[in-house]
């Protein structure tokens, strides 16, 4: 097979014109058929793109066609289902913009594979790379990479060779729909897990919610019967029958007893769940949350201290925007169904619930200014480009009622697309983040007053 080489570059230079906007999305893993989430995806991202007056440029930061958990589709068959998307990003094109395609992990395929290259290409009317530079109209740089070349559990020795499967390929196509088989009514959803190191905390979660509180029907059944049935009929055999008093005295004590005992066994079985819970979870493989973005983190600052703006990336499904330095880190997110953990009341074991996020990164070429702090923006000084964060979280069924009551008023996202984090003026996203930094700061200003305090005792004492 003609590899299409000359068709994905390298590294591709995108200019992008003074006073436009970059629309940056990645992780849509369209399948073959189109689906509910998919088509929710499609619409959202289609009306987007729509009332956004040109120029713009839309970038696809990787895995957009899902062709790794689907071997033998054709990427055409997944654009066709998906025709609504495609068009919006031909118009455009049209209307004089560009559509720029930085290839992923799942959609790898692409980096060798003439047939679906071409066919992405005629769909969308994307230029294809591995990776792409942002050059903002004072020559400014922003890096654009899908993400997976820094995961050591997804990266390619060599993105062009067929034959390069690197160990989440296996996992994917092998490991994971075997577990879903194993445990279909419980274990649903494990292969769109956001943190797919956290699958030992997902298994315990789902052994405490979906197996055993399953089976524990009877701890709530004994107190409703007693109380509704039991013990009212004892208050009348008093009445009627005096004589009996003493037994069925006897009776209320034993059955408060039996309440109390049933409390201590609930008791132990909570303590147990949440040790099980915590044991198993402690098996993590890597790191956890937010924590999957620190190799971005790293890659970020490398290209900070080299004089880029900023770096992009996709791949952990995990939305981010904050400040590195003089420049910034943006995750796009994703716009797929994602498994994460919702936490619950303390010492219960996190819910993981299916929803379907909606993220993406939107960037301004337009300088911007803002009042005075640490930052060059805060100090009056125009910035090249201004960058904001949208995202939003949709339900999806699945969850059992007592998962849907823990996690009640508890999930921090909107269902609709909103800013949650901009840059240069903040507030970043996700919240630690921010608590992080301002923690730093105080620590600094403390450190700080100590050796001013020092150096006022020492200019005493001479």
């Amino acid at each position: 097979m003609a590899s299409p080489r000359p068709d994905v570059s390298d590294r591709l230079e995108v200019p992008v014109a003074p006073g436009g906007k970059v629309i940056a999305i990645s992780d849509l893993h369209l399948p073959p058929e189109r689906t509910t989430v998919s088509g929710r995806t499609c619409e959202v991202l289609a009306r987007r793109l729509a009332v956004e007056p040109s120029p713009l440029t839309v970038v696809l930061a990787g895995d957009i066609v899902e062709m790794l958990a689907y071997p033998g589709r054709a990427a055409a068959d997944v654009l066709d289902a998906h025709d609504d998307l495609c068009r919006a990003l031909a118009a455009v094109i049209e209307q004089g913009g560009q559509v720029v395609y930085t290839v992923g992990n799942h959609d790898g395929d692409l980096a060798w594979d003439l047939k679906a290259a071409t066919a992405v290409r005629e769909a969308t009317g994307a230029r294809l790379c591995l990776a792409a530079d942002l050059v903002l109209p004072g020559g400014e740089k922003i890096r654009v990479e899908h993400g997976h070349q820094i995961d050591p559990y997804n990266c390619f020795s060599d993105p062009r060779n067929p034959l390069d499967t690197p160990l989440g390929h296996h996992i994917v196509r092998e490991v994971i729909p075997k577990i879903e088989w194993l445990g279909r009514d419980w274990l649903t959803g494990a292969h769109e897990m956001a943190d797919p190191a956290d699958f030992p905390s997902f298994l315990a979660s789902r052994l405490v919610y979906r197996k055993l509180a399953r089976h524990l029907w009877w701890v709530v059944l004994v107190p409703i019967v007693l109380f509704a049935l039991v013990f009212p009929e004892i208050g009348r055999i008093r009445a009627r029958f005096p004589a009996t008093r003493p037994w069925v005295h006897d009776v209320e004590i034993l059955g408060y007893g039996a309440l109390v005992d049933i409390a201590i066994i609930a008791l132990i079985i909570a303590i147990v769940s949440r040790r099980a819970w915590t044991s198993i979870s402690a098996l993590a493989l890597s790191e956890r949350g937010y924590g999957q973005n620190s190799a971005a983190h790293e890659r970020a600052r490398e290209l900070i201290a080299d004089g880029y703006t900023g770096y992009l990336s996709g791949h952990t499904h995990h939305p981010e925007l904050h400040a590195h330095g003089h420049g910034f880190y943006g995750n796009t997110g994703s716009c797929t169904s994602v498994v994460e953990a919702i936490e619950t009341i303390y010492g219960m074991p996190p819910v993981y619930l299916r929803t379907q996020q909606l993220s993406w990164l939107e960037i301004s070429a337009a300088p911007a200014l803002a009042g005075d702090g640490d930052s060059p923006a805060r100090a009056g000084v125009s910035l090249p480009c201004h960058a904001q964060l949208k995202s939003a979280r949709v339900e999806l069924p699945g969850a059992t009622r007592f998962e849907r009551f823990l996690a009640s008023a508890r999930n921090p996202h909107s269902s609709t697309a909103k800013s949650v984090a901009t840059w240069p003026e903040g507030p970043d996203w996700p919240q630690q983040h921010r608590h992080l930094k301002h923690r730093h700061l105080k620590k600094a200003a403390l450190k700080k007053a100590r050796q001013a305090a020092e150096r006022a005792g020492k200019c005493r004492e001479r």
